[in-house]
């Protein structure tokens, strides 16, 4: 009677290594492999999907499976993401041997996925494990089908190998033996040597099953040879049990008791080798629970320690902050005392420029009103001695004296304007021909009374941009000055130029009596400050530092040229449009 015990035990080594098969590294896992880097850096910020990631390729399955599991619960990915994610999870199920949860995470996975052909290994790997062989058999089929193997690197032994093998389990031996004679020639080939024996054993069962026990002979026999060079207990147990099972169908009972003996030894030797690794296990775990103790009684001295060591360093940083506290509330005391001081310095020279301003403006105020009154009791007597001509004189000189006081009371209002920030202020684009005829008018009558020549040479369509009234009042400063130093039968000048950046100038020249260069130096740089005209007296250049304020506001600059007794000439910019 035939003995059918090979079923039992060769099969379950072979389904064994069909597991393990299934993980070994193969072309198509490298692609795979390739594919996780790939997407894994573009999502680097993504925490969860990266460790996954990470973790699969380290092969640390239980890791993978948290963050894909924890990834999949929260932000939604994008496709690529979201299939590795089943693949991490299906692929770590797997390795805990839990195949339904495995297939159920791998059937969400489509046919673009890049390890799609995988995939479907793997799922007729699930199959073959749970013996629902016609299953399985439809997923290798579909790969072998396709040829998809061949095109994604899939390991085309082991697909192949497992068809055979499903077939032999569902009795279809025609169907099995190609498919197992060409796994066994694909593992030649590879020279896997645990697989080349499998398969012997393998073809050997398929022959047996059929009462061949003269081809399963030689099968087994070629895998008992081959199992000598193995360190595999349970591979050389198999092979020594089926040589023993085929010899007493043979009734050569001799060599049947032989191979029962080795095969005794083996089962023995497995045994025993688990005991070991049994005992080992659990004196492993002793001496981890020993070694625990005394890592928690090190931890709790260490506690103690830590808190001292903590105390003394709260203590030292409390400490640190309270003086680092004291330090910057004196440094910032000494930095506000001293903005505090330059603050006063800078109050008390203010002060001490706007009395000194007030002195000289009153009196000039004063000089300007005194002058007018003794002029109007002068006119009351000429006209009292009906002396017209001298009269009209005193008229003229009246009025001049009351434009002076005008244009004196006139700058002061702006300057102050100016200094509290009230001075209206809108620049637009502006006919600069059209203003400096303007202004000029009003002056006319004046330089014909001390026959000054008047010249203009400007472009009578050039458009700059400045505010108008802050124009006027520079133009009109800068005349009154020239015709004021300008003595009768003297020419005055205005004129303009277009520069390199942009900008144009407007300068206004006269053949007047001119400044020193200290005098220009204060005008310019020293704001507030008296300065000794050259007709003797003292005066605050309040009109020259009024214009070169407002041509800075304007974005310009204010420039003067002068030599004593030989003219002034001042130029100031504008932006040109």
């Amino acid at each position: 009677m035939h003995n059918t015990k090979y079923n039992v035990n060769n099969l379950v080594n072979r389904l064994l290594m069909v597991f393990v098969i299934a993980f070994f590294q193969t072309k198509a896992q490298d692609k795979i492999d390739f594919h996780i880097k790939k997407v894994a850096h573009g999502f680097s910020e993504n925490t969860d999907f990266y460790k996954a990631a990470v973790f699969f390729l380290k092969q640390q399955h239980d890791s993978s499976l948290i963050y894909s599991t924890r990834q999949l619960e929260r932000t939604p990915l994008a496709p690529d993401a979201k299939y590795l994610c089943h693949y991490f999870r299906g692929t770590a199920f797997m390795q805990k041997r839990m195949f339904k949860q495995a297939e159920i995470e791998l059937a969400n996975i489509p046919v673009g996925f890049i390890g799609y052909s995988e995939t479907v290994g793997l799922l007729g790997d699930i199959a073959l494990e749970q013996n629902n062989f016609r299953k399985a058999v439809k997923y290798y089929q579909k790969l072998i089908g396709n040829g998809r193997f061949k095109k994604s690197g899939t390991d085309e032994s082991r697909i192949i190998h497992n068809l055979g093998l499903c077939y032999l389990h569902l009795g279809e031996f025609k169907n099995a033996r190609p498919f197992l004679l060409e796994g066994l020639k694909l593992h030649i080939q590879n020279k896997d040597t645990a697989m080349i024996i499998g398969s012997y054993m393998d073809i050997g069962g398929l022959y047996y099953e059929q009462y061949m026990d003269k081809e399963a002979i030689t099968y087994y026999g070629k895998a008992y040879l081959l199992s000598k060079n193995t360190k595999n207990y349970l591979i050389k147990k198999n092979a020594a049990f089926n040589m023993a099972v085929v010899e007493e169908n043979r009734k050569n009972y001799t060599k049947a008791l032989k191979y029962r003996k080795e095969y005794e030894i083996w089962n023995d030797s497995l045994n025993n080798q688990t005991a070991i690794w049994n005992t080992a296990q659990l004196e492993k775990q002793l001496a981890i629970k020993d070694k625990q103790n005394e890592v928690n009684i090190l931890k709790a001295a260490n506690k103690v320690k830590t808190f001292e060591k903590n105390r003394i360093s709260y203590i030292a940083v409390l400490l640190f902050i309270l003086l680092s506290g004291g330090i910057y509330l004196y440094i910032d005391k000494s930095r506000i005392n001293k903005v505090i001081l330059k603050q006063k310095i800078k109050l008390d020279e203010s002060n001490t420029t706007k009395d000194m301003l007030f002195s000289v403006i009153s009196h000039d105020l004063r000089s300007y009103i005194n002058s007018v009154k003794r002029i109007h009791s002068a006119m009351l007597i000429t006209a009292g001695a009906r002396k017209f001509e001298q009269l009209n004189e005193q008229i003229r000189t009246s009025s001049s004296i009351v434009d002076s006081t005008h244009g004196l009371l006139n700058n002061l209002l702006h300057w102050a304007l100016m200094q509290t920030g009230q001075l209206y202020f809108k620049r637009e684009a502006i006919n600069i021909f059209q203003i400096i005829q303007q202004v000029s008018y009003n002056y006319k009558v004046l330089m014909a009374e001390k026959n000054i020549l008047f010249e203009t040479a400007l472009s009578e369509s050039t458009r700059v941009y400045a505010d108008q009234e802050s124009l006027k009042i520079i133009l009109r400063n800068l005349l009154d000055n020239a015709i004021k130093y300008t003595e009768p039968g003297g020419k005055v000048s205005i004129y303009g130029t277009e520069i390199f950046d942009g900008r144009y100038t407007v300068t206004v020249e006269d053949t007047g009596i001119g400044m020193t260069t200290e005098t220009i130096d204060e005008v310019l740089n020293s704001p507030g400050k008296m300065i000794n005209r050259q007709d003797g007296r003292r005066s605050t250049g309040l009109g020259l530092q009024l214009c070169k304020l407002m041509t800075e506001k304007n974005s310009g600059f204010l420039d003067i040229k002068s030599e004593k007794h030989k003219g002034t000439r001042i130029t100031f910019s504008l932006l040109k449009i």
